[in-house]
């Protein structure tokens, strides 16, 4: 279940100020609570509650925190050309044993994936032959109770194959929610069912980036960025996780064949995972801001259901 603050126009011109909530399968219901027909109310409604909801948005994420960076994790598939994933056990970060090919095959393969905003790339990178998932667990859960955490990874659809891929940040409980990031067979990319744009295209990189804002009780703040730019500006989807901080625990890979996923990485800083610099207070205000005068919605997951755990 998702709910999401919507300050909506109906047909017959009445504002209303609505909270709808959905469930994935079901369609939108919205429940009108208030409304006022005075002409200030008509002008100046949408805009008074997106600059509302963008202001708060801010004050979560808060001003620039000064953290000592620190690389959690890192998997660039510096294997042996056409080695399976289930024998593979490199990188950092990550617990003893090997990949698990939960099903379909999965294998190395070059070139490694690059991106001009991304770090520089080592190994190879590793392509779903046969379509299926796989999981790796991480040396210890990662979490965001005491400062930021960054997560980045690159795809890319080969000429000739359906899009298709799914990447999830899985919690230590099954009851927990899990982070998804979706590509579908169109290109359209989702943050647990959020709309976050499109893929570059079949034969070109993407570069997904992945903040979670650091927990200060309640919430978790979600951010994904879409093939980043130089300067990190506002992000193609946001997501709020309500309950305690976020554990991340297994990396968790899904695809259809002719797809490709390369360096992983995990920090505690943007920097840790992509080249990208730190974005300013001044930056993150502005992007706020700029969300109050463009057609904008909160998102706040509760309960979502998991992928498939080991």
């Amino acid at each position: 279940m998702w709910f999401r603050l919507s300050c909506a126009q109906p047909m017959d011109s009445t504002p209303h100020y609505a909270l709808e909530t959905a469930n994935v399968k079901s369609g939108l219901t919205s429940i009108p609570y208030m409304k006022n027909n005075t002409l200030f109310h008509k002008t100046h409604r949408a805009t008074t509650c997106r600059l509302a909801a963008s202001l708060v948005l801010f004050f979560v994420i808060g001003p620039v925190r000064e953290t000592a960076a620190s690389i959690l994790a890192y998997e660039g598939f510096n294997y042996v050309v056409n080695q399976p994933l289930s024998t593979m056990n490199g990188g950092i970060g990550w617990a003893p044993g090997t990949w698990t090919q939960i099903s379909g095959a999965m294998v190395d393969q070059s070139p490694t994936l690059s991106y001009p905003t991304a770090l520089p790339s080592t190994g190879d990178a590793l392509k779903t032959i046969a379509s299926g998932s796989a999981s790796r667990p991480f040396l210890t859960p990662f979490s965001n109770a005491g400062s930021d955490l960054w997560v980045s990874f690159q795809e890319l659809s080969a000429v000739g194959a359906v899009p298709g891929a799914l990447v999830a940040l899985q919690q230590t409980s099954a009851s927990l929610p899990d982070i998804e990031v979706n590509k579908d067979s169109g290109g359209a990319i989702t943050l647990n069912g959020v709309p976050a744009g499109f893929s570059a295209g079949v034969g070109d990189v993407d570069f997904f980036l992945l903040q979670l804002v650091q927990w200060s009780g309640g919430n978790t703040l979600v951010n994904l960025f879409v093939d980043p730019p130089a300067v990190l500006g506002p992000p193609s989807a946001s997501l709020l996780i309500p309950g305690p901080a976020f554990q991340a625990q297994n990396f968790y890979y899904q695809s259809n064949a002719g797809q490709e996923l390369d360096e992983i990485r995990v920090g505690t800083a943007v920097t840790d995972v992509s080249a990208v610099p730190e974005p300013s207070t001044l930056t993150l205000l502005a992007a706020a801001l700029m969300l109050a005068f463009a057609p904008t919605r909160i998102f706040f997951a509760s309960g979502l259901g998991t992928i498939r755990r080991l």
